[in-house]
Order: structure tokens, then C-alpha cells, then sequence
């Protein structure tokens, strides 16, 4: 049986971060608060973990609790966490979480 790979995706404008002495200290990427705008919601459903999350009232606090354990408040683009990926191309970046 294969497992259901649900994903997580955005868009935010990168920041960047500078020392004291003016050099680029690192580019970040916001996170937004996520909600089902932002989420695959046929794979959700079909997840094993958060199958019978999706379609309920816990589920903001369960994008809210992934958010928090994988993501962050931002997304430094030197320490980029497993299983994202960011496509920095256009103007916004785009975040793909495979949860």
C-alpha cells in the first residue's frame, strides 16, 4: 500500500539578514500562519496521521503544531529543514512541505 504524501505550500517575499558591519548575514523566508488554503487537502485525507484531522475543527492546530516543529517563524535559506524545498526564482519564493 503506498503512503499518502501530503504537502504544505506558500509564498513570501525573502528578507535579508545583515551583521553589524553591514555584510549579508543570511536570506530568510517568513511563515506565514497556515491554514487549508495552503495545504493539499485530498492528500490530507488520505494521510494515516491526519486522515481524520482534516476535515475537523483540531485541524488548524495541527497545521499550527507542524508549522512549529518543522518550519519555524522563518526559513533561513543556508539551514533550509529536511523535507522542504524552496524555488527562490520569481520575485516570491515558493515553500513546499512534504509532511
Amino acid at each position: 500500500m503506498e503512503t499518502a504524501m501530503a504537502t504544505i505550500k506558500f509564498k513570501a517575499k525573502p528578507f535579508t539578514v545583515y551583521n553589524i558591519d553591514g555584510e549579508v548575514a543570511y536570506v530568510a523566508i517568513p511563515v506565514p500562519r497556515l491554514n487549508s488554503k495552503h495545504c493539499d487537502m485530498p492528500a490530507f485525507r488520505k494521510h494515516p496521521k491526519y486522515g481524520a484531522l482534516a476535515n475537523s475543527d483540531l485541524f488548524p492546530g495541527v497545521l499550527n503544531h507542524i508549522r512549529k516543529e518543522r518550519l519555524g517563524d522563518a526559513i533561513r535559506l543556508d539551514r533550509i529543514p529536511e523535507g522542504v524545498t524552496v524555488d527562490t526564482s520569481g520575485f516570491l519564493a515558493v515553500v513546499t512541505l512534504d509532511v
